[in-house]
């Protein structure tokens, strides 16, 4: 019996080995809120055509932990299992809070992620990363109304979120409202507030929204309240300093319009936007890419170059965009015809900003700087079979090592069993009874891992 209960430790410790360093293989989604928090990518929510529940609308939390090197092959996405999101979420916009260490989910549709249902809730909660526990904040002055399509900003500095537009759906499938005023949440004093009407634009969803370093919001593209394209070259931008809209026509090349899209920015403030579609036929925009230099006056558009013309992503709506050190990360998202689940994958694309070039491999900076450091990026090998085909083989390699390292261990310890109970099977087996003792362990702070320590 002793043997068996041995022999069923050391199988748990096998598979304890191989299971902890497995990664989440995601399900596809598109509009989803993404925002980044030091060295992780969280993702709330979005639409599935797999998804497990009643629902499309995902009440399941992601994170990209971009601390480490890894290939787009395998990128090591981790799932917050004991604290989802309270609901079914999209089209909704996620912010982080410096302040408080709380990322804030705003908007969007909320429905019970069992029974497809909608929530009429709160238009706002908080995730705190400490705690791991969703609130609903209690908030002063005029909460206002749910809305979707839309993208906010904070400024980190002063804590005042922003956010424009949005639609909402009024009972029926035809039956909407599309906003056209700021929203304005400060994140210190909890309290809602609204920008100027003064030159507001049209009502607008879908677009892009980023916060400049000199205060400005810059709004790319989307559509009206009729939802037909706004004229990407005419920029809708606000002034959070002095609570002023004003219109810009853009000069350089005529940049295509389009609609959820997505917009980084670089440091040295060039918006970079990709992907999107046309309306009313979802036919994706021509060139992917295009950058906004915000440093002339008017901004100037401009097609780039692009390297790795093999390796060209696939233009796709509804995806998160996030800039981290000199790659941005393309995630997730819908191919058009959008109807079609066959056409729809877990999307992953990294651009390279300083060269404009794709690649499969991402090297965190503080890596790739060490000296002698073999961790560099080398864009001209980061593609081929050979090296994912390495990246396999090493984490087979290292699986089977391991495996091997706990059976010697466990042969060890079970001939030193038989060698007690040869000595004395039936007085000291008593004393040297094997015992289990339970103690659980932190893995990432997110989740509980329950180890198992054998104690003689």
């Amino acid at each position: 019996m002793n043997i068996n209960n041995n022999l069923i430790k050391i199988i748990f410790l096998m598979i304890l080995s191989t299971e902890i360093g497995q990664s989440l293989n995601p399900v596809e989604r598109s509009a989803q809120s993404s925002v980044l928090v030091d060295k992780r990518i969280y993702f709330f929510g979005g639409e599935s055509f797999r998804s497990k529940k009643t629902t499309s609308a995902l009440d399941q939390i992601l994170y990209l932990d971009v601390s480490k090197p890894f290939n787009t092959v395998s990128p090591p996405f981790e799932e917050i299992i004991n604290v989802p999101i309270p609901f079914g979420s999209s089209f909704a916009t996620a912010f982080f809070s410096p302040q408080k260490n709380v990322i804030y989910l705003f908007g969007g549709i909320m429905v019970d992620a069992n029974t497809n249902l909608d929530i009429y809730k709160p238009v706002l909660h908080s995730y705190n990363l400490e705690t791991r526990e969703w609130t609903i904040p209690t908030t002063n002055g005029f909460e206002p109304t749910r809305r979707r399509g839309i993208n906010g900003v904070i400024n980190k500095e002063t804590g005042k979120f922003y956010v424009f537009g949005g639609w909402e759906q009024i009972n029926g499938q035809n039956n909407y409202t599309v906003y056209n005023d700021m929203i304005v949440f400060d994140t210190i004093s909890l309290t809602w507030s609204k920008g100027s009407t003064i030159n507001v634009p049209l009502p607008r969803v879908d677009y892009t929204a980023t916060l400049l370093s000199n205060g400005i919001i810059v709004f790319i593209g989307g559509k009206d309240n009729n939802f037909r394209d706004v004229d990407i070259n005419q920029l809708a931008l606000y002034d959070t300093k002095v609570d002023e809209w004003s219109i810009m026509t853009a000069r350089g090349v005529t940049s295509e319009n389009r609609s959820s899209h997505s917009a980084v920015l670089t440091p040295d403030e060039r918006i970079i936007i990709f992907g999107g579609h046309k309306v009313p036929n979802d036919v994706p925009a021509l060139y992917q890419l295009a950058v906004l230099d915000t440093k002339t006056t008017p901004y100037e558009w401009s097609i780039p170059q692009v390297s790795a013309i093999g390796n060209m992503p696939l233009t796709i709506s509804a995806h998160s965009a996030t800039l981290v050190d000199n790659y941005m990360f393309i995630n997730f998202g819908q191919l058009a015809p959008f109807n079609n689940p066959q056409m729809q994958l877990p999307f992953f694309y990294i651009l390279d900003i300083r060269n404009f070039t794709w690649v499969t491999q991402f090297e965190p900076e503080q890596l790739s700087q060490l000296p002698n450091s073999t961790n560099t990026v080398n864009t001209s090998n980061t593609n081929s079979p050979g090296k994912q085909i390495g990246i396999i083989l090493g984490t087979v390699s290292l699986s089977v090592v391991v495996g091997i390292v706990v059976g010697l261990l466990g042969y060890k310890y079970y001939k030193k069993q038989r060698e007690n109970e040869t000595e004395d099977p039936f007085g000291k087996w008593k004393e040297n009874e094997t015992k289990l003792s339970v103690s659980p362990i932190s893995v990432s702070g997110e989740w509980t891992l329950t180890a198992f320590k054998f104690a003689m």
